[in-house]
């Protein structure tokens, strides 16, 4: 079994810095071109089964990647989209649907702290989820599709925090080792195997 874990494409609020958390803005014109892009890197990957979020923008993701791919387009009992909540991005409380930039002004050290000292961040002030929550959230899904998923390949597209949570997970890094700053790009994928109970990255 491979598991393609893609981020969702560019949206209106990446541009913007605005925090999406799990509230949804649309994709952009480049965000698009960029998924199709690594659609066209996936064409001939026969996938037996789609998880997203349930936010729109990494269904909308999935959509276009299934919409260039080879096997899809063959096949008369197309793929349905599987969203699980688990999937989602961390929920960021008052910050989300505000920029970076007002996030700095109205809580100056909480936002200090998640971009620049993340230990000392507390999502509670913010009525946040805990990183390490999410991130327990987010392997509680993985987990599921392992189980659900003996082999094949299988296409998961969420989330760029908790997917940087998930990369420190797997090389030993703690939650609160996060760099916000160094997020996996949009619509950019990894792959992934699964053994022994672990999880580890498989090179292109």
């Amino acid at each position: 079994m491979k598991l393609y874990i893609v981020r969702h494409g560019q949206t209106e609020w990446n541009v913007l810095e605005k925090f999406q958390g799990q509230l949804n803005s649309p994709l952009t014109e480049a965000g698009i071109e960029k998924v199709r892009k690594t659609a066209e890197e996936l064409k001939n990957i026969v996938f037996s089964k789609v998880y997203t979020s349930q936010v729109g923008r990494t269904i909308g993701t999935a959509e276009i990647i299934l919409e260039h791919n080879k096997n899809q387009i063959e096949r008369e009992d197309k793929l349905e989209l599987n969203k699980l909540y688990e999937l989602n991005e961390i929920y960021f409380g008052e910050w989300q649907g505000q920029t970076f930039a007002e996030i700095e002004k109205k809580y100056p050290e909480q936002y200090h702290n998640y971009f620049y000292d993340v230990k000392k961040y507390d999502a509670k002030t913010i009525g946040g989820e805990e990183l390490k929550d999410g991130l327990d959230r987010f392997l509680k899904g993985l987990n599921q599709i392992v189980s659900e998923n003996k082999e094949g390949n299988i296409l998961v597209v969420t989330h760029g925090t908790v997917l940087e949570l998930f990369f420190n997970y797997i090389q030993n890094v703690e939650a609160h080792d996060l760099d916000e700053r160094k997020l996996i790009g949009n619509g950019e994928y990894k792959i992934f195997g699964y053994e022994d109970g672990k999880y580890f990255e498989i090179e292109k």
